[in-house]
């Protein structure tokens, strides 16, 4: 068994001016689970919307009161929600925070390489046979992270 406490409020993997993350994945090896948290801190405005293709995610706000946003419209959700987003068009969301109190978000998916994550409203996609911020190790295969740009309409 390996133990972490994901409360901790240091150190964060990814740190900007309104979004912090840690990710859980990768301190224990995993290879089909991902666990992420995410704070998006007072004003977030969230960013596009995206998906994934070949990834599934179910997020669980512990505190704050974020808002979802998916091509249905926008939604505050409070603590205690849970959200699940599948793979493929029908997972297109994203995450922002109007309110002036930081809001937290644990989230779990599948971790299936490799991935592609849409951007529709940026016109553009990656696709990655590994994870982007995980370490390579010394002489393995570096893999495949490329950025393209969308087909219109897609």
């Amino acid at each position: 068994m390996r133990r972490l406490n994901f409360l901790d409020d240091e150190p964060w993997d990814e740190a900007d001016d309104d979004v912090r993350r840690r990710w859980f994945g990768h301190p224990f090896g995993t290879d089909l689970l991902g666990a992420s948290l995410t704070e998006l801190l007072p004003g977030a405005d969230g960013g596009p919307l995206h998906l994934h293709y070949g990834v599934e995610e179910m997020f669980f706000v512990l505190s704050g009161t974020p808002t979802v946003r998916t091509p249905a419209g926008e939604e505050q959700l409070s603590p205690g929600d849970v959200v699940y987003f599948p793979e493929g068009p029908g997972g297109l969301h994203t995450f922002s925070n109007p309110t002036t109190e930081p809001a937290r978000v644990l989230g779990i998916s599948t971790k299936r390489f490799p991935d592609v994550v849409a951007y529709p409203e940026r016109g553009v996609a990656w696709v990655a046979t590994r994870h982007p911020e995980r370490p390579v190790p010394e002489g393995g295969d570096e893999g495949i992270i490329a950025r393209f740009e969308l087909p219109p309409g897609e």
